[in-house]
């Protein structure tokens, strides 16, 4: 009876399912409004601290002379790689800004030589301060004396490109990149050293029964650093044939020497950039 009832009951009476449905639907949007409110404030500070993570470690990185030399060491070696683009291109509007990257690439060549005032006094010290014994003591320091002597002729170069020294610039700079053979040796030499290092220390964490994973992935970051570092000096080669000799100059175009310069000299702002973030995370830990 009562259910024969309830189910005869007016329609005043009774109350519309819209409404509290229309009810819980509301309290369910605020809800997902404000949920996408917190998230999207959420996502705006995880931006803004990558931001400023971004720029701490650009700062510390622009601190560096050979970061700040690697960058124009980049624009200086990909204007010669430029100049040929713009020269094989055929395209008059290109070809008449052709000077104005040559203009480029000489004044990042003097602001570069500015940057390396003193460095001959860096390779000295590195000498007092050799840690390591045998060969590779010996080598090391072949390489820092002839790097010494190869900045030092720098800055005559530079003084002469200046006037206040009676040189021929382009003489005295290919007397520099005669030492610039030993330097280049040297630095093959001792990153080949270091890869062969590196691989034995990465096959050593790989192999170690429950090894730590922090020692393992150190050992493999250290490996791919080794190998960059091998890659940026096997690109000093073409650059060597092209400065020293007339045959180079035949045999390694200006363009050539360009790219591989240009692509040595990114790589290392890689290795650079990798140098500091890590620093940055060691302090803040």
């Amino acid at each position: 009876f009562c259910r024969l009832l309830s189910s005869r009951r007016p329609a005043r009476f009774s109350r519309p399912p819209s409404r509290f449905g229309g009810r819980r639907s509301g309290r369910k949007a605020r809800g997902e409004a404000e949920r996408r409110r917190q998230n999207g404030r959420g996502e705006r500070e995880g931006n803004m601290e990558r931001a400023l993570a971004i720029n701490n470690q650009w700062v510390k990185y622009a601190a560096r002379v050979d970061g700040r030399d690697k960058i124009a060491r980049s624009i200086s070696y990909g204007s010669e790689f430029v100049l040929w683009l713009m020269s094989r291109s055929g395209n008059d509007a290109l070809q008449r800004w052709m000077k104005q990257v040559k203009n480029v690439k000489s004044g990042v060549g003097v602001a570069r030589k500015c940057f390396r005032f003193a460095a001959p006094l860096k390779d000295i010290d590195a000498v007092a301060h050799l840690k390591e014994t045998g060969t590779p003591a010996a080598m090391k320091t072949i390489l820092h004396t002839f790097n010494a002597i190869y900045y030092f002729i720098d800055h005559i170069e530079l003084l002469s490109i200046f006037k206040i020294l009676p040189y021929n610039p382009p003489e005295v700079k290919r007397l520099r990149y005669r030492f610039w053979v030993v330097k280049t040796a040297m630095n093959i030499s001792l990153a080949f050293m270091a890869l062969s290092k590196a691989h034995r220390a990465a096959a050593k964490a790989k192999g170690e029964a429950g090894g730590d994973p922090a020692a393992a992935k150190a050992a493999k970051r250290q490996l791919f650093k080794a190998q960059l570092q091998l890659i940026v000096a096997l690109t000093d080669i073409p650059i060597m044939f092209h400065n020293t000799s007339d045959w180079g100059k035949k045999k390694v175009p200006a363009h050539v020497m360009g790219a591989s310069g240009a692509v040595g000299s990114m790589i290392s702002c890689s290795l650079i950039w990798m140098e500091v973030g890590q620093a940055i995370k060691a302090k803040g830990a």
